[in-house]
This record gives C-alpha cells, sequence and structure tokens, in this order.
C-alpha cells in the first residue's frame, strides 16, 4: 500500500511544479507584454508630438498638405510618411489636412512597432490626435517705420548735395516724417505737425516755407544735417527761430539726432506662396454666398498634385491683368484663412488676412467707399487709386467724407503692398514711370508700402503711412493718423505667420 501512495504523492507534486513553473513562465511573458505595450504606446505618442512639432514649427503653414513630405521635384503621393527610431522600436507618423467652410484640422495618425521577444509577431500600436488650424490675423506691430511718413531714398549721403524728398505747392504735412536722405521745401509747403526726422539736410527753398511756427511748435525736430534757408548760408546744426539768425524751423525740441528706423523688410516670396486668397490659394467656388468676380482673376493656381504643386514656383509676376477693386458689380473671394469681397450696392470692402494679386489693381470709381477689417493686399503690379475715397472710417456727419475721428487701426486697417513701376508696360503703366502707387484727387485712409515711388498728386489726401522708396506729396494736405499698436499678419517688417496649429486633442488609439 506504501508505494502507490509514495507515486500518488509523486505525481501530485510534478503537477504542482509544472504548474509553478508554467505560471512564472507565463507571468513573465505577460511581464515582459506589458512593457512592450508600454513602449509601444509611449513611441506612438511621440510620434504625435513629432507631427505637432513640425505644424507648430516658426514659418510653418499649417495650411500646406504638404507640411509633413519632404522637398521633392514630383509631387509625392499623400499621405506623406515618417519614420523614427528610438530604443525599443519606430515609429511611423503623418497627417491629413481637412478644410471646411468653418473650420480646419489635420488628423494627425502614428504607429508604433515594438520587437517582441517571445514570437516573432512585431507589437504595434495607433494613436490618433486631431489638430485644430486657426487663421492669424493680426499680430503687434514690429517695425516703427510705419508710425511715419517714411522715405527711404539716401541719395548721395551729402548734405544739401540734392533732395531726396520735396514737398511742394501747397502740401502741409501733419503727420510724422521720417526722411533717411536730404528733404527740400519748395513753393508754400510747411510742416505743422508730427514730429520730423532728417538723416540728412533740410532746404526750404521758398521765404514761404516753414516747420512749425512760434505760436504752435512741432513737439520734436531732428535733423542730422543742418539746415539752409533760402538766400541763407547752409550750417550745422540747425537754429530755430526766424531768420536770419534762426532756420524757420520751431520746435519743443530741436537737435541733430534723428537716429535711424530702419525700413520694413517685404517678405515677396514667403507671401506669394503662402498668402490667401492668392496664387496657391485660390476663392473658394463651392463656398455658400461666393459670388466670384466676373471681371478679374486670381493668378492661376497650379493643379493639385502637379510637380509645380509640391516644389511651389519661387515669386514671379505673372502680369494677370488689371484688377478693379471697386467694380459695379458686387464679388466675393473667400477662402479659410482669407478674405476680400466688395458690395457695390453699400460701397464697401471687406478684407481679412493677406492676400496676394499677381498683377496690378485700381480704385477708380469715382464715389465715396469704405472698408472693413483688417488685411494686407500684395501686388506684383502698381496701385493706382483715381477720383475716388477709401475710408476706414466714414464721417456721420457728411457720408461722403472720410475722418479720423474714431478711425481704429488696430482693429480696422488696410495695407496695400505694391512691388510694380509704371515702366514696365500694361498694366503698371496705369501709374507714371517710376511709380510703384500713384493717388490722384483722392483720399486714402491706410498703410500704402511702394518699392518704387508712393505718389499722392493733386489735392489728394492721405491718413495713413507712407513708404516708398521716394514719397512725392503734391498738392496735397496730409492729415494726422492714429497710432499703430496691432496690424494685420502679412505687415512688411513682421515676421511671417500664416495659419497655426492647435494643442492635439480628440486622442483615441
Amino acid at each position: 500500500m506504501v508505494l502507490p501512495i509514495a507515486l500518488g504523492i509523486l505525481a501530485v507534486l510534478t503537477i504542482s511544479t509544472m504548474v509553478v513553473l508554467d505560471s512564472s513562465t507565463s507571468n513573465a511573458r505577460s511581464s515582459v507584454r506589458s512593457k512592450g505595450d508600454k513602449v509601444a504606446f509611449a513611441l506612438a505618442e511621440a510620434g504625435i508630438n513629432n507631427a505637432i512639432a513640425v505644424l507648430m514649427k516658426p514659418g510653418t503653414n499649417a495650411l500646406n498638405k504638404y507640411d509633413f513630405c519632404p522637398a521633392a521635384d514630383t509631387a509625392p503621393v499623400l499621405p506623406c510618411w515618417n519614420t523614427n527610431a528610438y530604443e525599443g522600436g519606430t515609429v511611423q507618423w503623418t497627417g491629413a489636412l481637412t478644410v471646411q467652410s468653418a473650420s480646419a484640422y489635420w488628423t494627425l495618425t502614428s504607429t508604433s512597432s515594438v520587437r517582441n521577444p517571445y514570437g516573432t509577431r512585431v507589437l504595434h500600436r495607433t494613436l490618433t490626435a486631431r489638430a485644430p488650424v486657426y487663421p492669424a490675423p493680426s499680430q503687434p506691430l514690429n517695425s516703427p517705420s510705419w508710425n511715419y511718413i517714411y522715405s527711404r531714398a539716401l541719395g548721395t549721403g551729402q548734405p544739401f548735395s540734392g533732395c531726396d524728398m520735396t514737398l511742394t505747392n501747397q502740401v502741409e504735412v501733419t503727420s510724422p516724417l521720417f526722411v533717411n536722405g536730404n528733404l527740400c521745401l519748395e513753393n508754400k509747403a510747411r510742416i505743422t505737425a508730427g514730429g520730423l526726422f532728417v538723416r540728412g539736410s533740410l532746404s526750404q527753398n521758398s521765404t514761404q516755407n516753414f516747420v512749425g511756427t512760434s505760436a504752435v511748435k512741432l513737439n520734436d525736430a531732428h535733423i542730422a544735417k543742418g539746415c539752409k534757408y533760402t538766400g541763407q548760408v547752409a550750417h550745422t546744426p540747425c537754429v530755430g527761430g526766424d531768420p536770419p539768425a534762426g532756420d524757420k524751423v520751431w520746435a519743443l525740441t530741436l537737435d541733430a539726432n534723428a537716429g535711424a528706423v530702419q525700413p520694413p523688410s517685404v517678405l515677396w516670396n514667403e507671401w506669394y506662396l503662402n498668402a490667401s486668397p492668392g496664387p496657391y490659394y485660390p476663392c473658394n467656388p463651392t463656398e455658400p454666398g461666393q459670388a466670384p468676380n466676373p471681371t478679374w482673376a486670381w493668378d492661376t493656381p497650379v493643379a493639385a498634385g502637379s510637380a509645380s504643386d509640391i516644389t511651389k514656383l519661387t515669386y514671379k509676376n505673372n502680369n494677370a491683368g488689371l484688377i478693379n477693386l471697386t467694380p459695379p458689380t458686387s464679388y466675393s473671394c473667400r477662402t479659410w484663412a482669407g478674405r476680400l469681397s466688395w458690395d457695390a450696392s453699400s460701397r464697401v470692402l471687406t478684407v481679412s488676412g493677406t492676400m496676394y494679386l499677381d498683377g496690378s489693381a485700381k480704385i477708380d470709381n469715382g464715389l465715396t467707399n469704405s472698408y472693413a477689417g483688417q488685411g494686407v493686399i500684395y501686388m506684383s503690379g502698381t496701385l493706382l487709386v483715381k477720383n475716388s475715397k477709401l475710408c476706414g472710417k466714414l464721417d456721420s456727419a457728411n457720408p461722403n467724407n472720410c475722418t479720423t475721428t474714431g478711425w481704429n487701426p488696430n482693429t480696422n486697417l488696410i495695407t496695400f503692398v505694391a512691388n510694380g513701376n509704371g515702366s514696365t508696360g500694361a498694366p503698371d503703366s496705369q501709374v507714371p514711370v517710376g511709380d510703384s502707387v500713384y493717388i490722384v484727387s483722392s483720399h486714402v485712409q491706410g498703410a500704402i508700402y511702394g518699392t518704387n515711388i508712393v505718389d499722392a498728386a493733386t489735392t489728394s489726401l492721405v491718413d495713413g503711412p507712407l513708404d516708398g522708396s521716394t514719397v512725392i506729396l503734391g498738392q496735397t494736405s496730409n492729415s494726422a493718423f492714429p497710432p499703430f499698436s496691432i496690424v494685420p499678419s502679412g505687415m512688411p517688417g513682421n515676421a511671417a505667420i500664416y495659419a497655426v496649429a492647435g494643442n492635439p486633442q480628440l486622442f483615441s488609439g
């Protein structure tokens, strides 16, 4: 009887030992698998973070569907996957852009791969998340040059050796004026307010010229290289008061410290590629309520999936025609990030964001027009404003006039940036040779930049900063304008900020 009992006990012990060994092995495998799952999750999460880092990198346009693709001569097949190797495994990640009428977002996908030491199968983990995209309509002003009528011309750099900016006829300047070269006053031109900064010399060539008055002095006049009043000998520094002892300059502060204000840098290529609406982001033809303007067209966009769609062309002037911004009929051009529309009945131009017209533009309907919103309109060509008004604020007492009272450019400001020259043929030749912008018998409230001359002629009135290779104010009374602090995102002098991505949300997987 002892033998069967011993064999039974031995069998039970053997079974118990096998159970313990199997349980131990299973627990070890489970522990390793659990660790592998955690590594797989961590790597998949790293892939999502990599994708967000790409979208949030400064200078990235979150509306570019090829943000995750490498540079190529031919358009890659979307989606473009990226792979990163880490200790413990690898991760592949990508994103797909969705643009709707009222929203835009990236759907981010990340799949990790981790080796399984207990088999040939590889451990995978897939995570998804959604990153919203937001337009960047405005940002703080970066370039102080937009606080002035600003003339970039340097001339010879020698005092009294020519005029880099000339005020003539009955021009009265009441805005801050910054002249990098020599300033000349002729006929009845005068400066009565706003502050004066001249890095060259000041010549007054008529007895009817003056800078400030004894009764109403400028707050400050900074003239670096001296003054010359008609009939007097040029000298440095300038002397306040009446001739012959003084230079007919009156200011609470008069000195030779004109300082240095750098002109704004213009990112032509960046905005050519990323402006919306623009050459690569055309008007949405299916947007509800869209009414395409029949009198003009945007630069022809490249076909989706073509080689140029991924490599994109650098800045060019396609000379895409002359665009009438205020035609007899209404139009609307809208993208998710920007808008340019015109209501012909109310004569209101609505702007939002930064847009690019690869041609020239004009406003010449002979009427009082107004605008709403903040926006920048870049042009490869020239700008003409003729016999018309474009107001940021209409005078409630007289709706046919503009007023600076109540005009807040920090919320309502249109900026024109023109690169053309009237010497290059039609349609650029709508303006005189040498001009980028020509304003004639008109009133404009806004900011204007010209690569070449900005010319406000024949009783024109401009409320706002002007920036040109030189600025011509002829027969013009230039009114004061409120200071700028918040400007459209595409303002020259500011860093290029396009549509931006937000933090990821709606995780799953």
